[in-house]
């Protein structure tokens, strides 16, 4: 064999070797990735109740605000109830006269009655003041605030408005009973929008026969627009996609990608409309790691 031969002969060899580097740098990983099996945690959507609602805030309001004015002016004698003071319709409030008796002919000019059963919010007088007026009226001597229903008044989006009707259920957190729901519903929709906030109020009323709840408190309101049950739902995470919504599902041991249509979200639950059946095993760990046909090992999410 010739010396061009040889060097002829190991080029060829120097090539080909080159050349098998070349397609196993290529083929090698993609056949590895190919075959490797990717862990994954499934679940079955679920049938279950769902509820779009929106969260506002309001103080909380008397039901009723009455002022309350003597028939005449004068000196103020007797005061016989503090702010705070529940009281019932017809209740003795005030005197003109000190120890008047219930027999004499001015007794009701110069005793001062509640008009309303409630809660005494304001005393404007004290003992020794005089009674003003003011356009030929007496001056209010007390605020009673009728408190058997209070009511929240909060705004709405224009975007929820179509939602609320009157009768809309909502429950009420105050943060004088932290670890309490309270329940009211819409009473009243103000018809208008307003063209600077985009929103309108509604009034919420709320029952309060132990008058527990006060005027001024704070409150936060959900108000429950959409109820919906008995629907397939699934944990929101699972889903991908900006426009076009999918999921990934385990099929015959391989990840198998499938559009789906969602409805209302609560929180981290969405509703599923279409795509999916109760008996789909939806990738919901290893979700954002696996392609279309991708090679898994499941076991069951709780």
């Amino acid at each position: 064999m010739t010396l061009k031969r040889i060097i002829t002969g190991i080029l060829i060899l120097i090539v080909c070797l080159a050349a098998f580097r070349i397609i196993y740098k290529i083929a090698g990983p993609k056949k590895a990735l190919e075959e490797r099996v990717i862990p994954v945690i499934v679940t079955n959507p679920k049938l279950g109740d769902i509820e779009y609602k929106v969260t506002l805030t309001g103080d909380i309001k008397a039901e009723t605000e009455v002022n309350v004015k003597p028939r005449t002016t004068s000196r103020v004698e007797e005061i016989f109830v503090d702010e705070g003071d529940y009281v019932e319709k017809g209740a003795r409030l005030l005197a003109f006269v000190k120890g008047i008796s219930a027999e004499s002919e001015i007794y009701e000019d110069m005793i001062v009655r509640a008009p309303v059963s409630g809660l005494v919010g304001m005393k404007l007088v004290k003992i020794g003041e005089q009674v003003g007026s003011s356009s030929g009226s007496p001056n209010a001597v007390f605020v009673i605030y009728g408190i058997n229903n209070v009511k929240i008044y909060a705004d709405v989006s224009e975007k929820d408005y179509r939602l609320v009707k009157k009768g809309t259920l909502a429950e009420i957190r105050l943060d004088a009973y932290p670890n309490e729901i309270f329940r009211g519903q819409v009473n009243n929709i103000r018809p208008v929008i307003d063209p600077l906030t985009r929103t309108t109020q509604v009034e919420i009323i709320l029952p309060n026969s132990r008058h527990r709840i006060k005027p001024g408190m704070f409150a936060k309101v959900d108000l429950i627009l959409q109820n919906k049950r008995n629907v397939l739902t699934l944990p929101l995470d699972a889903v991908l996609g900006e426009t076009d919504k999918y999921v990934f599902v385990s099929q015959n041991g391989a990840a198998v990608r499938k559009p789906v249509t969602l409805g209302m979200q609560q929180g981290d639950i969405v509703e599923v409309l279409s795509g999916l059946t109760e008996s789909d095993s939806v990738i919901i760990v290893g979700q954002r790691i696996v392609e279309d046909g991708s090679k898994i090992k499941e076991t069951t999410g709780q």
